[in-house]
């Protein structure tokens, strides 16, 4: 169990250091950067342990989407023209996500 959350951790770790990118391109705020980056730790955490579709893509998908929503919509109130980026890189990188989760996991549980 520990292997599989360290292993989700890091994998999360990643995806959130990969939504940074164009972050630190456009000079966006220290704690939005920190924001996505803990984001994609906890969301991979979820769909690490949680299994509401049997694809890990697709498990990936729903869940970075569902855990994004929120965000997304509290933004909108903020900024709107950030919508559309930060919905597209949870439909990106929540598949990739899932897919790494499975892969790196499927030996561990």
């Amino acid at each position: 169990m520990v292997k599989k959350t360290i292993t989700a951790l890091i994998i999360g770790l990643v995806a959130g250091l990969l939504d940074l990118i164009p972050l630190v391109m456009v000079g966006a705020p220290l704690l939005n950067m920190m924001s996505i980056l803990m984001f994609w730790v906890v969301t991979s955490y979820f769909v690490a342990n949680v299994k509401l579709i049997n694809n890990n893509p697709l498990n990936g998908l729903v869940l970075s989407t569902v855990n994004m929503l929120p965000l997304v919509m509290v933004i909108y109130t903020i900024n709107p023209k950030d919508f559309l980026p930060m919905l597209s890189m949870a439909l990106v990188l929540g598949p990739l996500v899932g897919y790494l989760n499975g892969r790196f996991n499927q030996s561990i549980s």
